[in-house]
């Protein structure tokens, strides 16, 4: 009745195994559903030893037994019928969190190329569309293989007992059944995977057309995005219905192969010698059963949808599952004293080299600038001190030793990255400067990085102060104020390395001044990278290093710079910004 191949079939017992942390309840809901479908039979048994009597009132005490028992049996069935649905629909929506978790987990240590390539929108749906997809397939499948499969095993047993002739006829439709059900399968989970990769364009619509809501408005684009919308929704329907229509086509199919053998029994039936030996009751029995059939036959052919659905989505998510996670050596941790060193570095991104033969060499303590025209490779320089990529070729040392040879956490650890465009979550101004450190740092500090980046001078203000809330990615406050919080974080870091890009590109002037007080004193100390366009920035550093089309074009301080290399000339003298 599955219709599995081989790989499809290991996707699906990987699936089930995510079931067995809470194999009790499971049990439990296999159990009452195997003691329901086991009563199956017991209906047309009662109805039975009436006919056979012709309803002979003679002996009423006999017959009138049959209408408490056929009470009893309904309470019985129903109190199995609620434990199996509430037990499975527990397991169901443990499975859902188990495997959203393990999703969310490794979606946060991935490393940045896999979110440069992929949209939020298509990752947002593995999480709210597949799962779903896969709970479906992990425990209501097993609920119609177990339950239903019982019901149709019992009555062809009870059939069987009545009259084996006729039970044999109604197997024989077996393997048509079967081969049906397999043709299907293929399509049914090819339209699976296309709905999820519909689903995920339309979440992604939604997701780009919130976040850019103002850009909608600023150039009038409302028809465009309708347009992108209702074509991503329009592809999610059709596939929705391809899905639908292949699932509505085998259930009459194959009502129709049971219906044709039920009526083969009839005419069997209606010859003498195929019910000798029957009598009206077993005969009214018998089709009774027979008709009994046909809603769990019906069940185990519309379940097909639903496994298909789930294979598709599994595969979906044991991909993000599978990916590999940046990879992490050691769990030591120390605070680096800040002496940077790239030999002949190179980086590949995308089959595409964007740096060539970077060489420098920085003491603690200094502070570097890195100019260029856009697109020269200034970002990615700086992005290989994180670790956010690794070199193609050449290494980069960080006091003495490889930066690769330091774990994720240590080299992360002694670093702060103040950047254009801060992200704030949907929380206070208090918990946004102390995020991720909010247990290691007492009120009292968190209050004098607030105060040491010139953040207090708008909190106090607000009316809940540094309580209040920033909204969705600090909408609330200017772009001053978010810059200031993410100086904040680094003051309360103090991390010896810091690394600012276009920290304030996007400022006015007035919250630019304010900005740059509050990075003068941040920046004292420890060794930094700035990544700016703005001459008051630059002409400060210790150190300025011209990139040009992804190569240094010259090092040295802002005299030596503008006496010697042409491009700084350039663009000193068209004032960076």
């Amino acid at each position: 009745m599955l219709g599995l191949e081989s790989e499809s079939w290991q996707t699906y017992k990987r699936l089930i195994i995510q079931v067995i942390p809470h194999w009790k309840i499971f049990a439990l809901s296999v159990v009452s559903m195997f003691l329901l479908a086991s009563t199956e039979w017991v209906l047309p048994a009662l109805l039975k030893p009436i006919i056979d009597s012709d309803f002979d009132l003679s002996a009423p005490d006999k017959l009138m037994l049959i209408p408490i028992l056929l009470v009893c049996l309904f309470l019985f069935r129903g109190l199995l019928s609620y434990s199996a649905t509430v037990a499975l629909n527990w397991v169901a929506q443990r499975v859902i969190y188990d495997i959203r978790t393990k999703m969310f987990d490794v979606l946060i240590r991935l490393p940045v190329t896999y979110f440069d390539k992929r949209s939020s929108g298509v990752l947002i749906s593995k999480f709210t569309f597949d799962v779903t997809q896969v709970a479906d397939a992990a425990t209501k499948v097993v609920t119609v293989l177990v339950k239903d499969f019982t019901v149709v095993i019992v009555l062809l047993g009870y059939l069987t007992f009545l009259n084996w002739r006729l039970a044999i006829m109604l197997l024989v439709f077996g393997p048509i059944i079967a081969i049906v059900i397999k043709s299907v399968s293929k399509r049914m989970r090819l339209m699976s995977h296309r709905l999820q990769e519909s689903v995920g364009e339309l979440n992604n619509s939604v997701s780009e057309s919130i976040r850019g809501q103002r850009e909608i408005k600023l150039f009038n684009s409302y028809y465009y995005e309708q347009g992108r919308f209702s074509h991503a929704a329009n592809q999610a329907r059709k596939f929705q219905m391809k899905v639908i229509r292949t699932s509505a086509m085998i259930v009459p199919v194959i009502q129709l192969i049971v219906a044709s053998a039920v009526a083969v029994l009839i005419a069997i039936a209606l010859r003498e010698q195929a019910v000798s030996g029957m009598t009206k009751g077993d005969f009214v029995a018998f089709f009774t059963a027979t008709a009994l059939l046909l809603p769990p036959i019906k069940r185990l052919a519309g379940v097909n949808e639903f496994l298909q659905r789930g294979i598709a989505a599994a595969e979906s998510v044991f991909i993000l599952l599978d990916t590999p996670t940046e990879i992490d050596t050691s769990a030591k941790t120390i605070r680096f004293e800040g002496a940077i060193e790239f030999s002949n570095v190179y980086l590949t991104y995308d089959d595409k080299e964007v740096l060539f033969d970077i060489s420098m060499s920085v003491r603690p303590g200094e502070t570097w600038a890195i100019v260029g025209r856009s697109g020269a490779g200034k970002t990615s320089i700086v992005n290989l001190l994180p670790r956010f990529y690794s070199p193609t070729k050449g290494t980069i040392h960080v006091d003495g030793k490889d930066l690769s040879s330091y774990s994720l956490e240590c080299v992360r650890h002694n670093m702060s990255y103040v950047s254009q465009n801060i992200v704030l979550f949907n929380d206070t101004i208090y918990n946004n400067i102390a995020y991720g450190s909010q247990t290691a740092f007492s009120p009292d500090q968190i209050a004098t990085a607030a105060e040491r980046a010139q953040v207090s001078i708008f909190a106090d203000l607000l009316p809940d102060g540094l309580d209040t809330i920033v909204g969705d990615n600090g909408v609330r406050l200017s772009g001053g104020q978010r810059q200031r919080i993410a100086i904040a974080r680094a003051f309360l870091k103090d991390a010896p390395i810091l690394i600012m890009d276009e920290a304030t590109a996007a400022l006015d002037n007035k919250s630019e001044r304010l900005v740059q007080t509050a990075l003068r004193s941040l920046k004292s100390g420890r060794t930094t990278f700035i990544v700016a366009h703005r001459l008051s920035t630059i002409v400060e550093a210790d150190q300025i290093m011209v990139v040009d089309s992804g190569r240094v074009s010259g090092i040295g301080t802002h005299d030596e710079m503008l006496s010697d290399n042409t491009l700084y000339s350039q663009l000193y003298s068209a004032g960076f910004n």
